[in-house]
């Protein structure tokens, strides 16, 4: 007992209080890892996650301590963290899950480069108490955020893969846990992502808006917050976002003085938006040119930043998409007509005739004083060998038509008496 109260006065200073009343409770039964060597009949298990994103949230994973021998052991649990060289400080994150109280607390890790690799080493994790025949789960996170909330690196990466190497140690150094206890996993790093889709080939300046779809990918499991999805574009555009209850919202354009002086931002989500783990989200986005918008103006594309500075627009953890060009047309201008004179309609009409003679007249004819009216409307078709007409021209012609027949018929009546008094030989 007064090695396990020496043990626990010893791990106070570095300990914290979960770790030591975890000794309390296990009590005479937590020894020290025995001086002889050989004698750790110890094993490790690690359940490492799938993949982590880049500049996202830490994913949780569990490591567990096995002791299937009969005497109780205090260790300690170390991790080391490799990736490709260009990474720096805030690259890497180790977390704890505190027992008593559930939430999760920093590792300190340190930072040193050999040759093509950058090695973050955490701090001791504790004293961890595994008793005899038990075994000892450990919750630990690994994340690669690249940076701090608001201050994401703008050089550098970690990736494309994290080396996680796990070792088990005694809590002495000079009690060392023999054989070693090790595990080495590699870790997939992913990245966040967005692209265009369906853009269409042409616009027109001053002519109705283009829309395609803007595509925000998350294959990792990790969280991201403090996100900004941006769409670049012409700063003279019109660009708007279709909402959830099929509305559209009109954007603002940001530009920035280090920026290309023709375009601006637009978030498509707001400032420190957030993306859920393995998601993926669509914007519809309508796009429209003000006329007079020059030809190279259809330029767009997307850039994802994360951790944004909160006083410098696109400032962060930055990746882009490749973009699109839009080619931007003018309006075609109708050409002027000239309208007809006024008065005059598009078919001439045609002189009006008398539609008989006195030669067309049958000699047989005995009507004194035959009559004769010409009527025709737009609806009825016009009697065989007489032209249709309309309207106050119709009128006229038909009254004209009128006289010559009654005068035509009066002829005749004169020409029958005469014929018939030289018949009787008066004439």
């Amino acid at each position: 007992m007064l090695q396990t109260n020496r043990a626990l006065r010893r791990a106070g200073r570095v300990v914290p209080a979960a770790v030591l009343t975890a000794g309390l409770l296990a009590g005479g039964a937590v020894t020290a890892a025995p001086a002889f060597a050989g004698g750790a009949p110890l094993t490790l298990t690690v359940q490492p996650p799938s993949s982590i994103g880049a500049a996202g949230g830490p994913v949780e994973f569990t490591e567990t301590i096995a002791n299937p021998g009969g005497t109780g052991w205090a260790v300690v649990l170390q991790l080391t963290a490799e990736t490709a060289a260009g990474a720096g400080e805030n690259f890497i994150s180790i977390e704890a899950r505190n027992e008593l109280n559930g939430l999760w607390d920093a590792v300190p890790v340190t930072l040193h480069h050999e040759q093509d690799k950058d090695v973050f080493s955490a701090e001791v994790i504790g004293k961890i108490i595994v008793p005899a025949g038990e075994k000892k789960d450990v919750h630990l996170r690994l994340g690669a955020p690249m940076g701090k909330p608001h201050d994401g690196a703008s050089n550098g990466g970690v990736g494309p893969a994290v080396t996680l190497r796990s070792e088990v140690k005694g809590w002495w150094q000079d009690t060392p846990v023999e054989p070693a206890v090790r595990d080495t996993r590699t870790i997939k790093v992913d990245a966040i992502s967005n692209e265009l889709a369906g853009v269409p080939a042409k616009a027109v300046a001053g002519g109705a808006p283009v829309e395609f779809d803007a595509v925000l990918r998350n294959p990792s499991p990790s969280a991201y917050t403090n996100l900004g999805n941006v769409l670049f574009a012409d700063k003279h555009a019109k660009v708007e976002v279709r909402r959830a209850d099929g509305t559209w919202s009109t954007l603002t354009g940001i530009t920035v003085p280090d920026g290309n002086p023709g375009q601006a931002g637009f978030y498509l989500d707001g400032r420190n938006s957030s993306a859920a783990p393995a998601s993926t989200t669509t914007d519809r986005v309508r796009l429209s040119y003000p006329a007079g918008t020059p030809g190279t103006a259809g330029e767009v594309r997307t850039c994802v930043f994360v951790n944004e500075s909160q006083d410098t627009p696109f400032h962060g953890t930055t990746f882009c998409a490749k973009g699109a060009t839009i080619a931007i047309t003018e309006a075609a201008t109708p050409r002027p007509t000239t309208p007809a004179p006024a008065g005059t309609s598009a078919t001439p009409a045609q002189p009006s005739t008398a539609a008989t003679s006195a030669a067309a007249v049958p000699a047989a004819v005995t009507s004194a004083s035959p009559t004769a009216t010409a009527t025709a409307t737009a609806d009825a078709p016009a009697p065989a060998g007489r032209l249709a007409v309309t309207g106050a021209d119709g009128g006229r012609t038909g009254l004209l038509a009128g006289i010559a027949a009654l005068l035509i018929g009066a002829g005749i009546a004169a020409f029958v008496v005469v014929r018939r008094r030289r018949a009787d030989g008066t004439a």
